[in-house]
């Protein structure tokens, strides 16, 4: 808890405001002084005390040192006109005012100085320094000997300590910066009684003295000028240092034009900068959270960047009062006069460039230097880094460009295309896709509630410690339909829709249960298998086979029962099952059936017994029960239909024993692959050509999709974490070293492409540009959708077979995890998005190596489009499957084109929703149980293009003069 001070007592806090107004109030004639500090001190009279004999004994040192403070004039040396005390340069003709010889301060012209600096002039003073001229007589060069004020030993308090602490700390941070445009210091030492630093030496003026002398720049001085503050300043942050104190006064133009930045005193690293220091600097050019003592950022020194310039190009300040409550409220709004009303020959581009650093809100202001840089008329980094024959930096490529969105009525265009695509495909989804037409009366919960009262009958009445459940589908039985089918087109399409809304369907729910913990088998469960062929589970204890399941159509009805260990049923009994239960559970009339020879191969203890009949329904099928008993107990029940191949154990339902994973295998070729990768990456790590923040944040964003992933479809993560973690940073550190192996060759030969997406890996969410092409890529996947939709629901209505799940490498249909509950539906999502991230970039580095190679834009999207087609729609033609070919070219076409003209993120974007669409179950009935997945897809998408059309349309462009008068 803080110490209240006794009364009579200055905090720090005080002693800190007694400085902030001290150092505005030296600055001000001697008749304002009074005052100004009365208000700057809020009436706290032992403040006002303070800073008062602060000034009074600033005044003795420079009576006593015969500096005049007064408004006493003397005479230019060269033109003879009335020369103040203060002036460093003559008002009318420019000759330095030191030449006079009436300021020389504390050392006169020739004063040796620490045995080492020859003084020559003193060139200025401020708040918290002297600044003199003088040679350095170690290495024969003139340098800047910046002294702490005399105010500060005269009167000596805990201010001067923290004065001493701020020469340090400039110079600690200074010495981090090395460029053209900052003021280089040298060093920092004391001696007799001194601390001092010494810096460059600029022959020239500060660039407050030349706009006072001159007016203004010329416009295109004043570019090549702000073009060089942008470059200094972007340099500065990229070491994380602010300046804080970013004004005309602390910009030296020397003899040959060239900028330097000067004067870093109240510099400060921004992850180390104090709150309460947020107020330190010039208030009349502090950003508005400055002054509100909120925050202080690199967009705070923009906000300074953009007062200088518009000082720069009109010759006045932007805003003007000398009443900070006032001047506060001023800053909440733009300038109330445009730059090009007061000077008419400013383009559009350069006002814009200038109002944007000058946004009341930090957010919306430019995201670095580099980007007010590029956005000056014929600024381009970018092209000037390439025809360097260099790398650009991310930095310059992201600052590449305008940040430029959309205008209304396109953007409005652009979301109805989204929604009324939604629209579009929600109608014509239940036409193609097999799910919609399935008998999907009864929710998961009623459907684990029957296979539990199913195995209550088999004698399985105990509670179980744990269970899963879920739906499979039967590939085989859609070719057996569709062989047997009528060849009229009208008649075939009718006919899918009778057969496949009544029991037996392709899609059946399993249920199983077990006394022992169950996990998901890893070892045979790559990343989104478990999504596309079902969950496969087994006993934590590391059991062969799960203790008991059964299988319903979708009607609840039996279709197989395992016990997997028959002698540990409850009721082991010699008596005979009672087949007429047993043939009731599977919806059949026992009396329908006829004894049959078993073709089951039965256990060395088991018996075994067969039945031939006919599945009752609208169209009926042959149908065979094999049936396993061991002492008068089921041991394993399956009723067979002619397509059906008979599986022996229930955790195979998910198809995943027909793919098995040859794991050290798999590893080898990853090590292959991406090791080369990995020696790449090194040699651009090396070069300084990677980009290390960007693979960090994509390694990281991978991971945590794929964490997420694991975690909603994993059985019981908690038991499984240690394994879904490893998978989690394999993949995510995969993704890393790819990154930091390819991208730089993109930034080098195509940099354009990932303008945006370099903004998107620097986090400038908000950018308009950025919700421009992810606009594009939503708009164009929607249309896309809408096209392959329309080409399937025209194939099923000519006959063709409805879309099923996806295969484990296809991409054309739903995955039928979305049926087993909303966590399974994130869990989609998720998936997609990882699988987008990666399917994107391979893509598009494929487009780029065809680009190096052919060297032609056109043709590499020719043979990049070639390649897809030969790859994908090929195969489906020469297959008979002329719907998938047909799907294949019009999704190479959409993923070229938005590539070609919109780049990688808007390719991502395009990516991402195509997946999350083709994969979803789809249908315009939200209120059914099966419809989330429908809904959740369709609001993910809807909220992309909202969020899109919000951000692009944000009025970047200059409002017209008439409206920002006031």
């Amino acid at each position: 808890m803080r110490e209240t001070p006794p009364q009579g007592t200055l905090t720090p806090d005080d002693f800190r405001r007694i400085r902030e107004v001290f150092e505005s109030a030296v600055e001000r004639s001697a008749k304002d002084r009074r005052a100004f500090v009365e208000q700057a001190c809020g009436g706290n009279t032992m403040l006002v005390a303070e800073v008062n004999r602060m000034l009074d004994a600033d005044a003795r040192e420079d009576r006593l040192l015969n500096r005049d403070d007064g408004a006493r004039p003397t005479a230019c040396p060269s033109c003879h006109a009335a020369l103040n005390a203060d002036d460093r340069f003559c008002r009318q003709c420019g000759t330095p005012a030191h030449g006079s010889g009436s300021d020389e301060g504390r050392f006169r012209a020739g004063a040796l100085f620490a045995n080492r600096f020859r003084i020559v002039t003193r060139l200025g003073r401020g708040g918290m320094g002297d600044v003199y001229r003088a040679d350095d007589l170690e290495v024969g060069q003139p340098v800047a000997l910046k002294f702490l004020t005399g105010h500060l030993k005269v009167a000596p308090t805990m201010f001067d300590e923290r004065a001493r602490t701020r020469l340090r700390s400039e110079v600690r941070l200074a010495r981090q910066i090395s460029h053209p445009n900052v003021c280089r210091v040298y060093d920092i030492g004391e001696s007799q009684g001194e601390l001092y630093l010494s810096m460059e030496y600029v022959d020239g003026e500060d660039l407050a003295a030349l706009l006072t002398r001159i007016g203004r720049l010329p416009i295109d001085k004043g570019i090549e000028i702000a073009r060089k503050l942008c470059a200094g300043l972007a340099a500065a942050h990229a070491k994380g240092v602010l300046h804080r104190d970013f004004k005309p006064a602390n910009i030296m133009i020397d003899g040959h034009g060239e900028v330097r930045i000067m004067d870093f005193g109240l510099a400060a690293i921004a992850s180390e900068l104090d709150a309460s220091d947020v107020r330190s600097g010039t208030p009349a050019y502090m950003a508005p959270e400055q002054l509100a003592g909120r925050e202080a950022t690199k967009q705070s020194d923009l906000y300074a960047l953009g007062l200088v310039l518009y000082e720069l190009f009109t010759g006045k300040p932007a805003f003007e009062t000398k009443d900070l409550t006032h001047l506060l409220q001023l800053r909440q709004a733009h300038p109330s006069t445009t730059p090009s009303t007061l000077i008419p020959d400013i383009t559009p581009r350069l006002e814009r460039a200038m109002l944007k650093c000058l946004e009341p809100d930090p957010r919306l202001r430019p995201s670095s230097a580099l980007e007010v840089a590029a956005s000056l008329p014929g600024g381009d980094p970018l092209a000037e880094a390439l025809a360097a024959g260099e790398t650009p930096s991310p930095e310059i490529v992201a600052a590449a460009g305008t940040v430029e969105g959309l205008r209304r009525p396109l953007a409005i265009a652009l979301f109805m295309t989204v929604v009324g695509g939604l629209v579009a495909i929600l109608a014509l989804t239940p036409q193609s896709q097999v799910v919609t037409k399935l008998p999907l009366d009864h929710p998961p919960e009623v459907l684990i509630s029957k296979a539990q009262d199913i195995l209550r009958a088999f004698g399985h009445a105990e509670r179980p410690v744990d269970a899963a459940w879920g739906f499979r589908y039967d590939e085989t039985y859609i070719p057996y339909i569709e062989g047997r089918m009528t060849t009229n087109p009208r008649a075939r399409s009718a006919e899918w829709d009778a057969v496949l809304s009544t029991s037996p369907s392709p899609v059946v729910f399993w249920y199983q249960q077990s006394s022992e913990p169950l996990v998901r088998d890893i070892e045979r469960s790559a990343p989104g298998l478990s999504l596309v062929r079902g969950t496969r589970v087994i006993p934590a204890g590391g059991s062969a086979l799960p203790i008991v399941s059964a299988e319903l159509d979708l009607t609840g009805r039996l279709l197989r029962f395992d016990d997997a260990d028959a002698s540990a049923a409850t009721s082991v009994t010699s008596t005979p099952p009672d087949w007429v239960t047993v043939f009731a559970l599977a919806g059949l009339d026992s009396t329908l059936f006829t004894p049959t020879d078993s073709q089951t191969d039965r256990r060395v203890v088991s018996d075994v017994a067969a039945w031939m009949g006919t599945y009752p329904g609208k169209r009926e099928f042959p149908v065979r029960v094999e049936a396993e008993t061991i002492k008068g107990s089921i041991a394993r029940l399956r009723v067979l239909f002619p397509w059906s191949r008979d599986r022996t154990t229930m955790y195979d339902v998910g198809g995943l024993s027909r793919f098995r994973v040859n794991l050290p295998w798999l590893m080898f070729v990853y090590m292959v692959l991406f090791g080369g990768a990995a020696i790449v990456a090194r040699r651009n790590w090396r070069a300084g050509r990677a980009d290390a923040a960007g693979a960090w944040r994509l390694s990281v964003a991978v991971m945590l999709c794929l964490l997420i992933f694991l975690g909603l479809s994993s059985h019981d993560f908690a038991r499984t974490y240690p394994v879904e973690l490893s998978t989690t940073v394999f993949w995510g550190v995969i993704a890393g070293i790819l990154y930091l192996a390819l991208e730089p060759w993109i930034r080098r030969f195509w940099p354009e492409m990932i303008i945006t997406w370099s903004r998107v890996i620097a986090g400038r969410w908000r950018d308009q540009s950025v919700a421009r092409d992810v606009m594009y890529g939503v708009a164009a996947a929607t249309v896309n959708q809408v096209l392959q939709h329309g080409i399937e629901a025209v194939a099923v209505g000519l006959g063709a077979s409805p879309r099923g799940p996806i295969d484990v490498t296809g991409l054309f249909g739903f995955v039928l995890a979305n049926l087993a509950g909303q966590r399974l539906v994130f869990a989609v999502i998720a998936y997609t998005l990882w699988r987008a991230t990666y399917a994107v970039v391979f893509f598009f580095f494929l487009l780029l190596i065809l680009k190096i190679l052919l060297r032609r834009t056109w043709l590499a999207a020719t043979s990049l489009f070639v390649l897809l087609a030969g790859l994908y729609a090929v195969p489906g033609f020469m297959a008979g499957d002329w719907m998938t070919g047909a799907l294949w070219l019009i999704e190479g076409s959409f993923l070229v084109l938005v590539m070609l003209r919109c780049g990688l993120l808007a390719a991502g974007a395009f990516v991402f929703v195509s997946i999350l669409i083709i994969f979803s179950v789809l249908t315009p009935a939200f209120n059914t149980w099966y419809g989330q997945s429908s809904l959740i897809a369709c609001a993910v998408v809807t909220l992309i293009a909202a969020w899109s059309y919000w951000t692009a349309v944000r009025d970047l462009a200059v409002t017209p003069v008439t409206a920002r008068h006031s």
